[in-house]
């Protein structure tokens, strides 16, 4: 079984970007964290990653903001019809300003993602 990574690894990856994906990227960490407290937290495909019996979701700096993806998001509900996928990519919403944050939205995906892991 995995270790639990520490923070430090996503810490040091937020450090990387630039100050405007920082903020969004903190933001939705801070949501992540917020919907589901135990999560696994480590950096893959360099990519901040969580984990709950197997991956759940991550976010990723995109040429214009950054990517807030599912691993298994081909199977989630999502009401508001965001989540997006090309070529193969894992779907993910975009996000490109602090406005293109709902709070609600994110959290209710990272859940419906856990739960997925766990059934």
């Amino acid at each position: 079984m995995r270790s639990k990574a520490t923070a430090n690894q996503v810490d040091d990856y937020l450090e990387k970007l630039t100050p405007e994906k920082r903020l969004l990227a903190q933001e939705v960490r801070r949501i992540i964290h917020g919907a589901v407290a135990h999560l696994e937290e480590c950096v893959r495909w360099d990519s901040a990653c969580y984990f709950f019996y197997g991956p759940v979701c991550y976010f990723a700096s995109s040429r214009s903001g950054i990517h807030f993806g599912f691993f298994r998001g081909k199977e989630l509900s999502d009401s508001a019809r965001r989540l997006v996928s090309r070529n193969g990519q894992t779907p993910h919403i975009k996000i490109r300003t602090l406005e293109d944050i709902n709070e609600g939205y994110f959290a209710d995906l990272v859940r419906e993602a856990v739960l997925l892991n766990q059934n």
